[in-house]
């Protein structure tokens, strides 16, 4: 997914997050969100077309646990990232917080 081919809304956020690859476990800061995917900047550059689990603090002390998320793009330290398999639970999650950012002036 190209940064231009996106359907949804993607919301300006910083949010903690760790990154955890095959490779290496890392810290990030979620810097954009949306229901498929989110911009991160992360401490460890990242390969485009890796794969890693992502687990996103939300500011109500809940963190939302992506299974699996796909790199799509990289620049420097900043990546965007694909969600590509998270629970029924995660997703209900994750679409509850970004209805909320959607519904916030």
């Amino acid at each position: 997914m190209s940064r231009d081919s996106r359907t949804l809304r993607r919301f300006a956020i910083q949010l903690p997050c760790r990154l955890d690859s095959d490779v290496h476990c890392s810290e990030g800061t979620v810097l954009n969100l949306s229901a498929q995917g989110c911009a991160v900047l992360a401490a460890q550059p990242l390969s485009v077309s890796s794969h890693l689990a992502l687990s996103i603090d939300l500011p109500n002390s809940t963190t939302i646990e992506i299974e699996l998320a796909g790199v799509r793009w990289v620049s420097e330290q900043r990546c965007g990232l694909e969600f590509i398999r998270l629970s029924p639970a995660m997703l209900s999650r994750l679409s509850s917080f970004v209805f909320v950012l959607e519904h916030t002036p």
